[in-house]
């Protein structure tokens, strides 16, 4: 049987024998919503794949108390590697924001295994490029782009046009990831929908199709 976290794109690339090694090293573990996976600063003890529920990467702000959000992890991806390779602390605190399941990936034993195997080594830094790219990408929308042009593009990337798309986290969280309050959110949604751009039903996000 397949597991699950080897559907993240980290993985996709690695032949059966690469995935059976690897696989040896993953332990799983289940987080309730709020539950803590690790924090800022703390030191490194390897990578996580999410397959089920949702994680939260948050970093202390410049303001008292302000926790700004980098990403919310939704399955199946891989998050956390940067450290590991870097010889780093965990650079964000990752809680669930909804019932989870995560596989982790003990430090040494990975590197270890990349050492031994170059062809795994090479799967996991193609990988990593891919990730990078994505994040500079998300970097240029979240600094040359405002609140309202960021949510459409959102939309346009996950919602299809003519489909619905469930949201996998809150509208609170959603609105964290977008650089936005949640009232902005809010009436943005609100402006989507009276240009009878978008129908929202609860946590049910409806596109109209393209002309």
């Amino acid at each position: 049987m397949i597991p699950p976290w080897s559907a993240a794109p980290l993985f996709r690339t690695l032949q059966p024998a690469q995935r059976e090694r690897v696989g040896r090293l993953a332990t799983s573990r289940i987080l309730d919503p709020e539950g803590m996976l690790f924090l800022e600063n703390e030191p490194c003890t390897g990578f996580y794949v999410l397959v089920e529920g949702a994680i939260q990467l948050t970093r202390s702000g410049d303001t008292p108390g302000a926790h700004p959000t980098l990403a919310v992890i939704t399955p199946v991806n891989s998050f956390a590697e940067a450290a590991m390779f870097g010889g780093e602390a965990f650079p964000a605190t990752a809680t669930a924001v909804k019932p989870s399941r995560v596989f982790h990936f003990p430090k040494a034993p990975f590197l270890a295994a990349m050492r031994e195997d170059p062809d795994l080594a090479l799967a996991i830094i193609h990988a990593q490029s891919v990730w990078l790219r994505k994040l500079t990408r998300k970097v240029e929308q979240l600094t040359g782009s405002d609140s309202s042009d960021r949510l459409r593009t959102w939309i346009r990337e996950h919602v299809p046009a003519g489909g619905s798309f469930v949201l996998p986290v809150t509208k609170k969280t959603l609105a964290a990831q977008l650089g936005m309050t949640p009232e902005t959110l809010s009436r943005s949604l609100r402006t989507l929908q009276d240009e009878g751009i978008l129908q929202v039903r609860g946590t049910t996000l409806s596109r109209k199709p393209t002309a």
